[in-house]
């Protein structure tokens, strides 16, 4: 597998890395700059990439810690997007399109800790996810545009405060709070090329607590697939390179508390780990 790793290099700056084969090539020290939209634009252009790739030096880069894939310019989420997961909160599946924001400050990568504010009165869950990076804008797209649009994937962890989520429902306000706390987003380890990886419908996803699998489905589950949500959304938004989207998280949902390791994973995507404290 290859893929494009954000990593902290020895001179103390984020690089791009691509790693294939064991071996790593510093795209920053081709010229790559650490936006991310860029980084997105250049995924949708293969001519460009190879291009850059053939300038860039190998680095040791095998020590370097992994740092959050890039900050993008919007971060939207699917909610209710697998039916047994809608049903386990409550609700039949969902028939007109469910999805909202995950602010890009929330965001965290690899090894970074989700902190649980010691202020925090509710239950808070961690919802294993697939996402998708956009390397070209969309606005009013149609299925094939979108489908074109879709340059790369990686894992996440849409982290909720659980209680407070339904208590601001019943007051019929939008989740937001609930979800956008600082480190409530976890994104990673590295954005793997959709042609690095199988068959979107066959890739399974799990999300596990301290080696326990909670959550674990095919993506061919998905009641909204990629392309379909991509349609919807961009007709009330315009979606930008660099913009990424989650794609929703399976049944198996659970209290999380501090000391517990979170962990993500997927075929041909890797494993996305976070631990949880409080503080």
């Amino acid at each position: 597998m290859s893929s494009l790793r954000r990593a902290l290099g020895s001179d103390g700056r984020p690089h791009w890395l691509w790693v294939a084969g064991g071996f790593f090539r510093d795209l920053t020290a081709a010229g790559l700059t650490d936006d991310l939209a860029e980084v997105a634009g250049l995924l949708a252009d293969m001519e460009r990439f190879q291009e850059l790739l053939a300038q860039a030096p190998e680095a040791a880069a095998s020590t370097w810690p992994i740092l959050l894939p890039g900050r993008p310019g919007k971060a939207l989420c699917l909610g209710k997007n697998f039916a047994a997961h809608a049903r386990e909160m409550g609700a039949e599946p969902p028939t007109e399109l469910v999805w909202f924001a995950k602010l890009p400050d929330t965001l965290i990568g690899p090894g970074e800790a989700v902190v649980i504010p010691s202020w925090l009165d509710s239950r808070v869950d961690p919802e294993a996810e697939v996402v998708i990076l956009l390397g070209r804008d969309l606005h009013n797209c149609n299925p094939e545009e979108a489908k074109q649009a879709i340059v790369a994937y990686t894992l996440g962890n849409d982290i909720t405060a659980r209680k407070q989520q339904g208590l601001d429902k019943d007051r019929g306000w939008p989740w937001l709070r609930a979800k956008n706390l600082a480190t409530f987003g976890c994104v990673g380890p590295a954005w793997v090329p959709v042609g690095e990886v199988p068959a979107f419908e066959d890739i399974t996803l799990r999300g596990k607590v301290n080696d326990i699998v909670r959550q674990k489905t095919s993506l061919a589950d998905m009641i909204w697939k990629p392309e379909r949500a991509l349609v919807e959304i961009s007709r009330w938004t315009p979606l930008r390179a660099g913009d990424i989207v989650f794609l929703g998280t399976p049944a198996g949902v659970a209290p999380i508390h501090e000391g517990d390791e979170l962990v993500v994973e997927a075929d041909g995507l890797g494993r996305l780990v976070n631990p949880v404290v409080r503080g």
